[in-house]
């Protein structure tokens, strides 16, 4: 692992952590409080515009009926509940609910998750590293369902440690779990880079300058776990994606692993179709809270291009989660992105809410699973550990 000098000005670990949980709950905030009740927004604060929003959310995830029977709301004024519901809600709530397109996006998601472990194993394979199969794979989960706990991606410790304990070197085990990053990364850029070129110049200069932008924003806000954020020059917010990204590292790694051409072109294929069923996993998630039949669809205008760039530039976030799950900074990205292509607000949160708790959930029970299948270090001691390191600069 790479050792970093820790800047001067550095600040208290606590602090860091603290900001790390407190970020992902100002953007949640900042999204149903600004973005969601003005459909043109952003906008001041408006109680009456933030219940109707939300009153809809409620209605595009066909839960009315059940907040009726728990006394949260009331339709029409019948009932006990604290929040009023017009019919034309309930109308909305009571849709057909597309179950194919939901069993295809646990599926596709499913899959997207396990051929990532699947990428973990060809990479230990690569290095020569004796573990079973089951061991390397639930491994790359133990990392990520930690990382849905605690900010800062501890969880890259946690995989690392997993795999020592199923035989691998330490040295090797690290340069494992970066490379599996390093072809995440890749096959986002594939992704976008691919997009875009569909696009055409014309199309794709805004939506390529606002990513820019978005990305940007949202890294100049975080930074590494005990680094006081340090603004140098006018370039200051691309100059935080490379060092957020440990852009020199990456490109070396990438040069490395070209020097075996053929497996460094397989695996790429591979992170570039685990991506693509991530996405396809997401639409139809959209789909099936759709309701194609009453003419109700949700973003029914956006192109699928459109949508695979902006889940492929909220991916980006998730590759380092400077908060827990990637929970806020995930989710400002993709709505952001969405308005980009024309999208309001209170739909790109729909959808943005039913992709995170997709992935999350499926991340959630493929960790849970493997902590039933091995035995794993303690959760709150790779923690611990992770802190410690962070006080010695150690990456």
């Amino acid at each position: 692992m790479n050792r970093q000098e820790r800047p001067k000005n550095s600040e208290p670990l606590a602090l860091s952590v603290a900001w790390g949980y407190a970020f992902a709950v100002l953007l949640m905030l900042f999204i149903f409080l600004i973005l969601v009740p003005d459909a043109d927004g952003p906008s001041p604060w408006d109680g009456e515009a933030f219940r109707k929003g939300i009153l809809e959310m409620f209605a595009n995830f066909r839960i009315l009926d059940e907040l009726a029977d728990m006394g949260i709301v009331r339709v029409a004024d019948v009932g006990d509940g604290f929040l009023n519901v017009d019919l034309d809600l309930v109308g909305v709530s009571n849709r057909k609910f597309g179950w194919a397109p939901f069993y295809l996006a646990m599926t596709f998601v499913a899959m997207a998750l396990l051929l990532r472990g699947i990428r973990q194993r060809f990479l230990t394979g690569l290095f020569g590293v004796p573990s079973s199969v089951r061991g390397q794979v639930s491994s790359y989960f133990f990392g990520r369902g930690i990382n849905l706990f605690f900010p800062f991606g501890p969880g890259d410790l946690g995989t690392t440690k997993a795999l020592i304990e199923f035989g691998c070197e330490p040295k090797v085990a690290s340069a494992v779990v970066f490379y599996n990053r390093v072809f995440e990364v890749l096959a986002i850029g594939m992704v976008l880079l691919v997009g875009f070129v569909y696009l055409g110049w014309e199309g794709a200069v805004e939506p390529f300058f606002w990513a820019v932008i978005i990305v940007a924003a949202v890294v100049s806000l975080t930074r590494p776990l005990g680094w006081s954020s340090q603004k140098t020059g006018g370039f200051n917010l691309f100059r935080n994606i490379w060092i957020a990204f440990n852009g020199k590292t990456l490109v070396r790694a990438i040069r490395e692993m070209m020097q075996q051409p053929k497996f460094f072109i397989g695996l790429l294929l591979l992170s570039v179709v685990v991506l693509g069923l991530e996405i396809l996993g997401y639409w139809c998630i959209k789909q099936a809270f759709s309701s194609p039949m009453d003419d109700y669809v949700l973003m029914k205008d956006l192109r699928f291009v459109h949508f695979a760039i902006v889940v492929s530039v909220a991916n980006i976030t998730r590759v380092i989660p400077f908060t827990f799950a990637s929970i806020g900074v995930y989710e400002i990205t993709s709505v952001f992105m969405f308005r980009v292509f024309g999208e309001g607000y209170l739909s790109g949160t729909t959808v943005t809410l039913l992709d995170s708790i997709l992935i999350n959930g499926l991340t959630l029970f493929f960790f849970a699973l493997g902590l039933r299948s091995a035995r794993y270090p303690s959760i709150l001691e790779t923690w611990r550990s992770f802190f410690a390191r962070s006080l010695t600069g150690e990456q």
